[in-house]
């Protein structure tokens, strides 16, 4: 029979996706369900912490401010449904990057979202959130794009940036502004002008 010493010396085997996934899961599901329910003013760590069924100081240990437990539920939810898969099929990559991106704009937790950043505009905490979570968004996208934009890119005049502005930024004034539809022929219309842009702008003037 091994000794006390010997069970002490064993590494301790821990589960994949254990305790600490599922309260990861378990907040960041809370957080954006509160937040769409009653906009980010209202939104607090205690009221998280309660519909989680955790405390609130494992909270404000791993994301000890509002904006940024709202930074990383927001993150955490675009990693998993945003797609910037690449295939070998540039226009039908940067079509399915589009439609996840509409399906997210236009859910209600995509818009409760976009919303708590505009009218949340003037808080410093929220700006800087904002500016971090698009930062990993557009890093998280810029392969797709350069693959996308190949010959262009080879030129070494791409800006990925703005490729990916140009690829979002109407989906974004549909959705926000006019109202107009999203569908699947303004989403490739929209893929096929970006990567027209890309390629004037790689050849000069």
């Amino acid at each position: 029979m091994a000794n006390r010493s010997d069970r002490k010396s064993r590494p301790v085997s821990r589960r994949p996706g254990g305790r600490s996934a599922r309260v990861r899961r378990a907040v960041f599901d809370s957080t954006l369900s509160l937040l769409m329910a009653h906009g980010y003013q209202s939104l607090t760590i205690d009221a998280v912490a309660a519909a989680a069924g955790v405390n609130k100081t494992t909270i404000y240990r791993n994301w000890p401010t509002k904006a940024a437990l709202v930074q990383a539920a927001a993150e955490d939810r675009s990693a998993n449904v945003i797609t910037t898969k690449i295939t070998g099929d540039p226009e039908r990559d940067l079509i399915a990057f589009l439609t996840s991106v509409a399906n997210q704009v236009t859910s209600p937790v995509g818009q409760a979202l976009v919303i708590a950043t505009l009218n949340e505009a003037n808080d410093p905490q929220v700006r800087q959130a904002r500016a971090a979570f698009w930062r990993v968004r557009f890093d998280a996208a810029s392969g797709l794009i350069k693959s996308a934009t190949m010959d262009a890119n080879a030129a070494g005049l791409l800006d990925v940036e703005a490729v990916i502005e140009h690829l979002i930024g109407p989906l974004f004034l549909r959705a926000f502004i006019t109202g107009a539809p999203i569908d699947r022929a303004f989403i490739k219309k929209t893929a096929r002008a970006a990567v027209h842009l890309a390629w004037c702008e790689a050849a000069g003037p």
